[in-house]
C-alpha cells in the first residue's frame, strides 16, 4: 500500500469513527433507522472466546460479555433473527428492520458457550458448518498452519516450509514475512491461501503439522463440534447453514469443485440433521474468494441464500446469492454496528460515499 492509499485508508477510518459515534452517542441512529427503508443486518464471527479457541488469532474469536452486550442493545431497536428467516421476510416486505447473528465453520464454543448465551439474551442465530470436520473428523489446513506457526514461529516456520516445497516463487514470497513481527501471521497467510498451488499448500502443511506433533483428530476433536452437539444446537432453534465441505477458497475451484464443495456440504448436512438446509457462507467470504460457478452452483444446490464477508445492508432488492454480513471479533465496537444496522451507512451510500469498510 502506497502512501498516497495509506493515508486515504486512514482518512476513510478515521470519518468512519466521527459520523458512527455522532450517531451512536447522539441518538440519532433512531431517528436514522425509523426513516431508512427496512433492511436484514448480518454479523459474522467465529467464535466466542473460551479454552478450546484459545490458540485461534483474535480476529477469529469475541468475548462472551461483548457479544451479549451488543446483542441485548441490538434487541431494544431491532427484531433479532435467523438468516434464514430474515431472508424469507425481506421477501414480504419487513415493516421492521431486523439483525442476524452468524457464525462460520461450526467450533465447540458454539455449542458450550454461544448457546448458553443466546439464551440468556433470548435470541437465535445461525451457524455455518463444514461437513469434512463432521463427517471425517478432519480439519481444513489453516488449523495445521496455525499449530505449526505456534510452535514453530514464523521464521522457522519459513524455513522449514521452503526446504519441503517445490515452489521457488511462493518461496520466496513467504521468505519477505519470516521477521516474527506482529502481522507475520496474517501475511503468511495470505501467501499460501492466494499465491500457492493449493495440492502443494495442503502437501506441505500437512507435513509441517506431523512434524510440530500434530494429530488431527485430536485437533478436531478440540475445535470443532461433533454431529451430537450440532444436533443440540439445532433443537435449541438455532439455524444449521452450510459452509462447504472442506472451507476451500471457491474461486479457485472449477464448476466440478464447487459443486463437490457446495453441494456437498449441503446433502452432508441434510443427512445429518434429517431436514433440509437453506443457507449458505462462502468460505472466506471477500469477492476475490468466490465466482460466478460458485454462486451458481449455490444456487443450483437449492440454497435460499448465500452471504459474503463485506460489510453492508440487505435491502429487499439485495441479490439473495450475495448478501453481506459485518465481521465481528475481540475489537468490535457497538458504536460502528449500530451506525450500519440503523442505515446510517447505507444513507451514506446513497449519497456515493461508502465508509462502512
Amino acid at each position: 500500500m502506497g502512501n498516497l492509499q495509506r493515508f486515504k485508508h486512514r482518512a476513510k477510518g478515521f470519518a468512519r469513527e466521527v459520523y458512527a459515534r455522532a450517531l451512536f452517542h447522539s441518538g440519532l441512529h433512531r431517528l436514522v433507522n425509523r426513516f431508512m427503508p427496512a433492511r436484514l443486518t448480518i454479523l459474522a464471527g467465529h467464535c466466542v472466546s473460551g479454552p478450546s479457541n484459545s490458540a485461534l488469532p483474535k480476529d477469529m474469536k469475541i468475548r462472551a460479555e461483548d457479544l451479549e452486550r451488543i446483542l441485548s442493545f441490538l434487541e431494544l431497536h431491532f427484531e433479532l433473527v435467523t438468516v434464514g428467516a430474515g431472508v424469507r421476510r425481506l421477501g414480504s416486505g419487513p415493516r421492521r428492520s431486523m439483525v442476524a447473528l452468524s457464525m462460520d465453520d461450526g467450533y465447540k464454543d458454539n455449542h458450550t458457550l454461544l448457546l448458553p448465551l443466546l439464551e440468556r439474551v433470548g435470541c437465535r442465530a445461525t451457524v455455518y458448518l463444514e461437513s469434512a470436520p463432521l463427517d471425517e473428523r478432519s480439519v481444513n489446513w489453516t488449523h495445521k498452519f496455525f499449530h505449526a506457526l505456534d510452535q514453530l514461529g514464523p521464521e522457522r516456520f519459513v524455513e522449514r516450509y521452503c526446504a519441503l516445497s517445490r515452489d521457488a516463487q511462493a518461496n520466496a514470497r513467504l521468505a519477505e514475512h519470516r521477521n516474527g513481527s506482529a502481522r507475520a501471521a496474517y501475511h503468511l497467510k495470505r501467501v499460501l491461501k492466494y499465491e500457492v498451488e493449493p495440492k502443494e499448500r495442503t502437501r506441505v502443511v500437512d507435513q509441517l503439522f506431523k512434524e510440530c506433533g500434530g494429530v488431527e483428530r485430536a485437533l478436531c476433536d478440540t475445535l470443532y463440534m461433533n454431529w451430537e452437539e450440532a444436533r443440540a444446537l439445532d433443537a435449541a432453534g438455532v439455524e444449521l447453514g452450510a459452509h462447504t465441505v472442506h472451507h476451500e477458497i471457491l474461486s479457485r475451484l472449477d464448476a466440478d469443485g464447487c459443486e463437490r464443495e457446495i453441494a456437498g456440504s449441503k446433502a452432508a448436512l441434510e443427512r445429518g440433521l434429517g431436514h433440509p438446509v437453506e443457507s449458505f457462507a462462502y468460505p472466506f467470504g471477500r469477492h476475490w474468494d468466490y465466482h460466478e460457478p460458485a454462486k451458481a452452483c449455490a444456487a443450483a444446490a437449492g440454497f435460499a441464500s448465500a452471504t459474503n464477508t463485506h460489510a453492508g445492508v440487505n435491502l429487499p432488492a439485495t441479490g439473495r446469492m450475495e448478501l453481506r454480513r459485518i465481521m465481528i471479533d475481540e475489537d468490535a465496537r457497538l458504536h460502528l454496528i449500530v451506525a450500519e444496522a440503523c442505515g446510517g451507512f447505507e444513507l451514506l451510500r446513497r449519497a456515493g460515499l461508502d465508509l462502512s469498510e
